[in-house]
């Protein structure tokens, strides 16, 4: 049943008649409205997303999302994968590795250093260092120590042999030797880099040198205790100076000094005492005075060592201490080859001379004569008129002696140096007679 209409101020108010829609686009007619369709659209891929990472973070396997350091660390891992590290020796150098021969080690003598160098990798330690360091454990003024440096290749998992010849003239005494490989000072390291190595404790030995010193007194080169001899042509008469001069041989294993040499003749007589003479083949040369002049033709005895001298040495052999000349050499005569003089012929010149290193120079000295020479003089001096005064401990006959001498005093780059091996004036040279050899000059770098 319908309502009655509502009743106001007396009027009354019908209820409005439904009235047909005004005509729309016949596009929109039974369908929703495009924005409302791309609303809804957008809504349900939101919702969607968000389902999907609710999901995600349910799930305790899945994998969160990355940090931004994370991302950074993975690209720095890659980067250093794309650059492989390089490659480290293994090296190992012990004490039994090192044999040092000949022994047992004398002053001035040559010796070598063999090392036995392992390799533990299994690739080959190319171009590897090798140091040798030898000094005096008590150096004294002017000693320089020796210094080697090389470099070897070992081929992978083998051990190598090096040898390291010593030609020095090393004094007698206590000695320190380091070795080492694919290890050196700061200082090399610009010319001979090491190789990357882990461990390098095992790569160097440090061993305790006693070199014996030079002994001029003693040898085991000759058998025999004592034995001086003297030949006919060891005697030079020289009737205008009222002299003779008189050569005598040491051919015994020991050295002796202070010996007598007697000359006598007809109504005349002369002595003289020898100084040291050197074992094995050592001789010296010395001038008999005699009281009386003689004339050539005379008849002269000559003896070393008389037996029957008083305090005399007891020799082995006493059947080679006299001999009889006659005095018939003429005036001025000059020394005949292998009258004795030549024991000792001292040669230097510019090709001896190097410098390894700033500040030092190591000279080679040639002895053209048959004795060895301990502690040969020499002099070198720059153009100002400095002078350094050293020794060769010792220059071997028909061989060699070399020293090092630091002459930082006289160093000026491209200045000129003057040696003199065995002046003349030198407190404790040796007897020469051709000294036309011994000058030597040389030019700094």
């Amino acid at each position: 049943m319908l309502p009655e209409p509502m009743k106001k101020s007396g009027r009354s108010i019908p209820i409005r008649e439904h009235r047909k829609p005004t005509t729309r686009p016949a596009w929109t007619e039974g369908r929703f409205p495009i924005l409302g369709l791309l609303g809804c659209l957008v809504l349900g891929l939101c919702l969607a997303s968000c389902a999907l990472n609710s999901g995600a973070n349910s799930d305790p396997t899945a994998t969160p999302p990355l940090s931004m350091a994370t991302v950074m660390a993975q690209s720095a891992a890659t980067r250093a994968e794309a650059t492989p590290d390089v490659p480290q020796v293994a090296l190992s150098l012990k004490e039994s590795d090192v044999q040092i021969e000949p022994l047992p080690l004398r002053a001035g003598t040559p010796f070598s250093v063999t090392a036995t160098i392992h390799n533990h990798s299994g690739l080959n330690a190319e171009a590897v260092p090798v140091y040798l360091f030898i000094s005096a454990v008590q150096e004294e003024i002017g000693f320089s120590p020796f210094v080697q440096v090389l470099t070897v290749t070992v081929p992978a998992t083998q051990s190598m042999g090096v040898i390291l010849p010593v030609h020095w003239n090393l004094q007698g005494g206590e000695h320190e030797l380091w070795l080492q490989v694919n290890k050196v000072p700061d200082a090399w390291q610009s010319r001979l880099p090491a190789q990357p190595e882990a461990d390098l404790s095992d790569n160097g030995v440090l061993l305790n040198l006693l070199i014996d010193p030079f002994d001029a007194y003693t040898s085991e080169l000759c058998s025999g205790r004592t034995d001086v001899e003297i030949r006919p042509e060891d005697v030079l008469p020289e009737p205008d100076n009222q002299r003779v001069m008189v050569r005598v041989r040491n051919v015994g294993n020991q050295a002796v000094y202070n010996v007598p040499v007697v000359v006598l003749g007809n109504q005349l007589s002369g002595i003289a005492y020898t100084p040291v003479i050197p074992p094995c083949g050592g001789t010296v040369a010395l001038y008999v005075e005699v009281d009386r002049p003689f004339s050539p033709g005379q008849s002269l005895t000559v003896m070393v060592n008389p037996a029957d001298w008083e305090g005399s040495l007891a020799e082995d052999d006493w059947g080679n201490n006299q001999v009889t000349v006659d005095a018939g050499l003429a005036p001025g005569m000059v020394v005949p080859a292998g009258s004795g003089l030549d024991d000792y012929d001292f040669r230097i010149t510019s090709a001896d001379i190097e410098t390894p290193e700033t500040g030092m120079v190591m000279v080679t000295v040639h002895n053209q004569g048959t004795r060895d020479a301990a502690m040969v003089p020499i002099r070198i001096e720059n153009a100002a008129g400095r002078k350094i005064n050293d020794v060769i401990p010792l220059v071997q006959g028909n061989g060699q002696g070399v020293v090092a001498i630091s002459v930082g005093y006289l160093w000026t780059q491209g200045g000129t140096l003057t040696f003199t091996v065995n002046p003349e004036d030198a407190k404790e040279g040796y007897p020469e007679t051709h000294r036309d050899n011994n000058v030597a000059t040389f030019t700094l770098p």
